[in-house]
């Protein structure tokens, strides 16, 4: 359990280093703070987190994968180039989670 703790730890600092981690984190807190200045549901707010888990994973999955490329082919290559551009769903899922969510915080009767 120690172990994957810290392994846990240590990949959250590596993520870190990654300025579009650190940018999601802030997009999702302003957005899950402002949720609960308006007051949307719980099942809203529980979306809006869901949403933003999520996304963290998505990234920190991201970047996991182009660490282990730039170990296993340093060198730039058309195939670390195909493998890299395939995980390009993560600014795609990104981008629509933000309209999502601002969609449950500017209409919450929907």
């Amino acid at each position: 359990m120690k172990c994957k703790l810290s392994c846990f730890w240590d990949g959250l600092r590596v993520a870190w280093d990654e300025r579009v981690f650190r940018i999601w984190l802030a997009i999702c807190t302003g957005g899950i703070l402002v949720g609960l200045w308006v007051g949307i549901g719980m099942t809203n707010l529980v979306l809006l987190v869901a949403i933003a888990c999520m996304g963290w994973a998505l990234e920190i999955a991201n970047t996991g994968i182009e660490k282990a490329m730039n170990i296993v082919h340093p060198e730039r290559s058309y195939k670390m180039k195909v493998v890299k551009d395939l995980f390009g769903c993560v600014p795609i899922f990104l981008y629509s989670a933000y309209i999502i969510s601002w969609l449950i915080l500017v209409m919450p009767s929907l």
